[in-house]
């Protein structure tokens, strides 16, 4: 049986699903055991209420805990985890403490693994460990994120660069993130939708139903007052954002934060929306959310218009619509449904599994339609 170490910030068992849970999923069906590795946390986590820990139906268990035959989830609190502070200098000593503490927890999974995938984020910090228990093994590090945007310490976008030459293949669906590495490493493997449960039909879950039901099926860079804008702006719209809060979201009569839901309850509330909310915060490096975000994947499997910042606009997607274009929200209103066809996930497990030929990203075209 082939073997795979996933290192990730996510919990084998939470309520959204994220890249890694889909991963996993499609290597086990593929006959791979999949040890995964949720780290990123430490005692200060607990101290201080880290709202991805609040989320959790219950709290996580340290340890190593074999869930099934194929699947063994792995979690811990170091004592120390990279974290932005405005003591960032006088913390970056004590960081190494964060490998340390994961040497020993990691040591066994690692010595028999194939595959070793570190996602983007705290587990690049444990690369040097990786290369070094794992040699044997394809060391991967898929890029879902461009975490100098997620207000990471320093010393881990740092990390990410000065450990980027000890991979075997950095994987990214972002042609904009894959241009940050050096060429000779990287390929573009799209993200994937589950085309198994978006078969399933769904209970429509905004009966009895405004005028038009518009979802935000995520949180991650929420742009608030872009909510607020749109809401006021459109009474005879009902908004619905689903997913975790920083803090207590302001009031609307037509504005309804649900908290975090499980899958299937934010896929109802997708494949029964109107209009795909895509409220990113407006910045610099924001676009390659149009090839990374998993809501953006649904609304387009959907047909949905999408509604967000004008930099994710781009020709080859039309149906992402930016604020800023005239009449945005009128063509939001008028726009039919135009459902794409996406690559599933299990196409994605297998281009990881397989470690195929790596395309430098000069050679690929930037739009973001030839990684989809």
């Amino acid at each position: 049986m082939n073997r795979a170490v996933l290192l990730t910030g996510h919990f084998p068992g939470q309520k959204r699903r994220p890249s890694f849970l889909w991963i996993s999923d499609e290597l086990q069906k593929l006959g791979w055991h999949v040890t995964f590795g949720t780290v990123g946390y430490s005692w200060l986590s607990r101290v201080f209420g880290d709202k991805r820990l609040a989320v959790l139906e219950t709290p996580p268990r340290p340890g190593t805990h074999r869930l099934s035959e194929r699947l063994t989830a792995l979690f811990g609190y170091s004592p120390i985890h990279p974290l932005r502070t405005t003591l960032d200098p006088l913390l970056n000593p004590a960081h190494c403490l964060f490998p340390a503490y994961w040497a020993s927890r990691l040591k066994a999974p690692l010595a028999r693994a194939d595959l070793v995938l570190i996602e983007s984020g705290a587990p690049v910090m444990l690369t040097p460990l990786a290369r070094r228990l794992a040699p044997q093994a394809r060391l991967i590090y898929r890029v879902n994120d461009d975490i100098r945007l997620l207000n990471p310490p320093g010393l881990l976008i740092r990390a990410e660069q000065r450990y980027a030459c000890l991979f075997d293949r950095i994987s990214t669906p972002s042609p904009r993130l894959a241009q940050r590495f050096p060429h000779p490493k990287v390929t573009l493997d799209p993200m994937g939708i589950p085309r198994e449960a978006l078969a399933r039909p769904q209970p429509d879950p905004y009966e009895p139903r405004a005028q038009f039901e518009a979802v935000c099926a995520g949180t991650t860079q929420l742009d608030i007052p872009a909510l607020l804008r749109i809401a006021q702006s459109r009474p005879n719209w009902r908004l619905h954002v689903l997913g975790r809060l920083k803090s207590t979201p302001p009031r609307l009569p037509n504005l309804f934060f649900h908290g975090e839901q499980s899958f299937d309850t934010t896929l109802a509330h997708i494949a029964h929306a109107d209009i795909g909310l895509a409220p990113y915060v407006d910045r610099p490096g924001i676009e390659y959310q149009t090839t990374n975000s998993n809501r953006i994947l649904l609304y387009r499997h959907f047909g949905l218009p999408i509604l967000g910042p004008d930099r994710l606009c781009h020709p080859s997607l039309p149906a992402i619509i930016g604020y800023g274009q005239p009449g945005a929200l009128d063509r939001c209103e008028r726009r039919e449904r135009r459902p794409e066809a996406l690559p599933d996930w299990s196409e994605l497990a297998r281009r990881l599994a397989q470690n195929g030929e790596t395309v430098p990203p000069e050679l690929r075209l930037t739009s973001p339609a030839t990684v989809t």
